[in-house]
């Protein structure tokens, strides 16, 4: 069975999301910076958005989230873990799109 398009473009965010913490030397990011970057990426993407795939790539081991205080707000902090780093480099995730191959 095939991915809606809507899936697919979720898929492909997750991806995006766990590779830019793989390429951060302590595999941490905020969720502000994290939107920021997608977007960059040319991803259509809002800070809710980013914040519920977090909740469910936590759910599933892939990244540790924790909240830090800052000015009396509370911010998102998202780790990659060594199972995330793996479905960022290529491991199958049926929640997460595959890299491409490189050339």
């Amino acid at each position: 069975m095939s991915d809606t398009l809507a899936e697919v473009f979720d898929k492909d965010r997750r991806l995006v999301l766990l590779r830019l913490l793989a390429e951060q030397d302590d595999y941490e990011l905020s969720a502000p910076l994290l939107t920021k970057a997608a977007q960059e990426l040319r991803h259509r993407v809002y800070p809710d958005v980013v914040e519920a795939d977090l909740v469910l790539l936590d759910q599933h081991r892939l990244v540790k989230r924790s909240e830090l205080e800052v000015g009396g707000r509370k911010m998102t902090i998202a780790t990659l873990t060594k199972f995330g780093r793996d479905v960022a480099h290529g491991r199958p995730h049926p929640l997460v799109a595959r890299p491409s191959p490189k050339d």
